[in-house]
């Protein structure tokens, strides 16, 4: 079969190509123009192909997870691993208009190119440097305040926080400063194949506490001096 799939294909270019020289001409300039437009139509073609391939593979929220409002703040947290956050910053692309980019010293160089486009698709847009990535209170703290300082427009609801990026210590201390609800979270997971490697980001799942429960849960109690 590849074989007469690749003879036929020979067939065909070759007989396109006499067209094409009994109607332009055979000179040097004529193939020149035939070789370019050639190489168009294979980069349209492939691009179109790459299309088809992204949504075939669309990466839905997984199944019983819902996935987050597209808001107008988003607060992100950076590590070197760049498909998830651009996921997210792709998922609020249409709303956004504030983000807030936390990054270490390893990550900054991402976290200050994804700054400078965002500033130049007229976001308000600044990296945040955290200085310990395994102190979960300065991560928590930074957070905290990036919420308390918001502009006078951009109430906390319309601000999101993601905690995929960093790591696993920072993602937590993050977490403690939206435990509210007035400050909703998301993730964005991935797919992986059958060793463990990251395939692709898939798309942002909220985070959706009751908080009626929450409110209700009892609190420890010191102990008693006895």
């Amino acid at each position: 079969m590849f074989l007469l799939g690749g003879s036929a294909l020979g067939v065909l270019g070759n007989a396109v190509y006499q067209l094409l020289t009994n109607w332009l001409s055979t000179d040097n300039s004529a193939a020149i123009g035939i070789i370019i437009g050639a190489v168009l139509v294979l980069a349209v073609m492939q691009w179109l192909f790459n299309r088809l391939i992204q949504r075939i593979h669309a990466t839905h929220p997984l199944p019983n997870k819902q996935a987050p409002t597209p808001r107008r703040g988003l607060i992100c947290l950076v590590s070197n691993n760049e498909p998830p956050i651009r996921k997210a910053l792709a998922w609020h692309a249409e709303t956004l208009q504030w983000c807030r980019l936390l990054c270490s010293e390893q990550s900054m160089p991402l976290a200050q190119k994804l700054r400078n486009e965002l500033q130049g698709q007229g976001k308000d847009a600044e990296f945040v440097f955290i200085h310990d990535v395994l102190d979960p209170v300065e991560c928590r703290n930074t957070v905290d305040q990036l919420y308390t300082h918001l502009p006078g427009n951009l109430p906390e609801p319309e601000v999101i926080l993601d905690f995929t990026g960093m790591t696993s210590i920072a993602s937590v201390g993050a977490v403690l400063a939206c435990l509210n609800d007035q400050r909703p979270i998301q993730y964005t997971p991935a797919v992986f194949d059958g060793t463990l490697k990251v395939l692709r980001p898939r798309d942002p799942i909220a985070i959706v506490l009751n908080w009626d429960v929450v409110a209700g849960l009892p609190t420890a109690q010191p102990p008693v001096a006895s």
